[in-house]
């Protein structure tokens, strides 16, 4: 069996669920994995994983649904102090002993850095690189965040030998003999749960201080439950709910009648996968959420808005009918882990 060098970031905790679910197969099959991550992924994989190390890594600044650009830029040049460069100095210590015969990466620089510094078979999975190989059109008023969104992507992965881009479905990316379109990894208990449509709308927010949207809500008389804003709490027909992975929020997901979301392609792809109609509004300045919103409108699984207000969110629940999922056929993830574990063996056999 291989050892395997598995980097995820830590931005968001979509990255994180998905991972989990590669992380999971890898471990059945044998493998012995070291895991690179940090902040709130590095809190959450301690759970479940032995060989985690926290390595400081990126952070993006959120205030209002939008990104800061510059305070992101601050937040993350303060992170180049002497306590970091030696807290990546024993991981790389750590890292060297382990002596790792592949690396796996979804969007984490520094396991990719290492595949290249030692000239190591390293593999990205992730839909991030789609932006780049994905045969997609850009309206104008989004040309100039798709261009801050390639060079991000090209700035924070190291080149790697394998691409597996998970896509939605219907999705086309360019056929190169290295890149790989692959179906959106899905955990488990999504694939298993009996989706039922109950008189509640799911509310996931990745930036908690979208305080706007909350105020629309209180508005409308309907039942919201809502997680993302890291409390448990009931205000009139708001039912919030702290994130955790277990029965609770896969119940609440599977078992409501239209989602409220941000863009990020996880979320979006467990909806789209038990047929939840969505409303989505991206991040501002986030043009990979932007991407998969401007796709559910397109597909007719749901509306998009740049901005949100009453009228949107009333109008929304009130033709959840109009949106056909027929056309979506379900998936699991065996092609992928059976891609996976052949090249898995290919380059350290």
């Amino acid at each position: 069996m291989a050892r395997i060098l598995y980097g995820v970031v830590s931005i968001g905790l979509g990255h994180a669920m998905r991972s989990k679910v590669i992380l999971d197969h890898l471990k059945k099959q044998g493998h012995k994995i070291f895991i690179v991550t940090s902040h709130k992924v590095y809190d959450y994989y301690k759970n479940y994983y032995d060989n985690v190390y926290n390595i400081e890594g990126l952070e993006i600044v959120f205030r209002k649904n939008a990104i800061l650009n510059l305070r992101t830029l601050i937040k993350n040049l303060q992170k180049a102090s002497k306590k970091t460069y030696y807290k990546l100095v024993k991981v790389k210590e750590a890292i060297d002993k382990f002596n790792p015969e592949i690396v796996i990466s979804d969007m984490e620089t520094f396991s990719t850095y290492i595949a290249n510094e030692k000239n190591t078979p390293s593999i990205t999975i992730d839909n991030q690189h789609y932006l780049i190989y994905g045969k997609f059109k850009v309206p104008e008023k989004y040309k100039l965040s798709y261009l801050k969104a390639l060079m991000i992507v090209k700035g924070i992965v190291f080149k790697t030998k394998y691409y597996l881009i998970m896509t939605l479905p219907g999705s086309v990316i360019e056929n190169k003999p290295n890149i790989f379109q692959i179906k959106p990894v899905i955990r488990e208990e999504i694939l298993k749960s009996k989706s039922k449509s109950m008189d509640y709308v799911f509310v996931y927010q990745s930036t908690k201080s979208y305080d706007k949207l909350i105020e629309i809500l209180k508005r409308i008389n309907y039942k919201f439950i809502i997680y993302g804003f890291d409390k448990n709490q009931v205000v009139g027909n708001l039912i919030f709910k702290k994130f955790d992975d277990r029965k609770q929020f896969i119940n609440d997901l599977a078992n409501c009648k239209a989602v409220i979301t941000n863009g990020g392609f996880t979320l979006i792809s467990e909806a789209l996968y038990l047929s939840k109609p969505m409303l989505v509004v991206p991040i501002k300045k986030h043009f990979e959420q932007v991407s998969n919103a401007l796709y559910i409108q397109y597909n007719n699984f749901g509306v998009f808005y740049d901005d949100l207000d009453e009228t949107h969110v009333v109008e929304f629940i009130m033709n959840l009918k109009k949106y056909k999922f027929d056309k979506v056929e379900k998936w699991n993830n065996e092609q992928t882990f059976g891609l996976l574990d052949m090249l898995i063996r290919k380059e350290t056999k």
